[in-house]
């Protein structure tokens, strides 16, 4: 069955399928199939790593970014959920309530290798050497081994930060 937001509810207090679908759409919305349940996936391993739920886990303070204040795709959030999906062509809406869907029910596999951590494939290996504490997919940390890559699916590069 596809789950909607509801209007009448804050995006904080949405059904935990709705609430990670929207974190997919913010965060994956132009990436293939493969990549909407790579972001569900990262969500679901800080779950199990943290023993935190849905809501703990996306919307902590900078953990995903369009959860962040000020950022231009949280407006598109909170508008999409006010408006129930219906801002949305219904097979984007349907994709990312699908993944959330099978990920927290355990009916998909995990294509991102246990990922904690994902980043675009253009910040994957920067250079930080100018920040007191590099960024976990900087190259100093990668060549620490504190930041292992597990995969890339379309724009994004799967990690695993110590």
């Amino acid at each position: 069955m596809l789950a909607f937001p509801d209007p009448n509810k804050p995006v904080a207090e949405q059904d935990d399928v709705v609430l990670l679908a929207l974190t997919v759409l913010g965060e994956a919305e132009g990436e293939p199939d493969l990549g909407k349940y790579a972001v569900a996936w990262v969500v679901k391993n800080r779950m199990l790593l943290k023993k935190k739920g849905v809501r703990d886990v996306v919307m902590a303070p900078w953990q995903f970014s369009c959860w962040n204040l000020g950022e231009p795709r949280r407006a598109f959030l909170e508008d999409t959920a006010l408006k129930a999906a219906k801002n949305l062509p219904m097979a984007v809406w349907a994709a990312c309530v699908r993944a959330s869907h099978e990920v927290l029910d355990g009916l998909a596999d995990d294509p991102v290798g246990g990922a904690t951590h994902y980043c675009t494939n253009a910040l994957w290996g920067n250079d930080d050497s100018d920040r007191r504490r590099p960024r976990w997919f900087s190259r100093q940390e990668i060549a620490s081994g504190r930041t292992v890559e597990t995969t890339r699916i379309g724009g994004h590069t799967f990690g695993a930060a110590a």
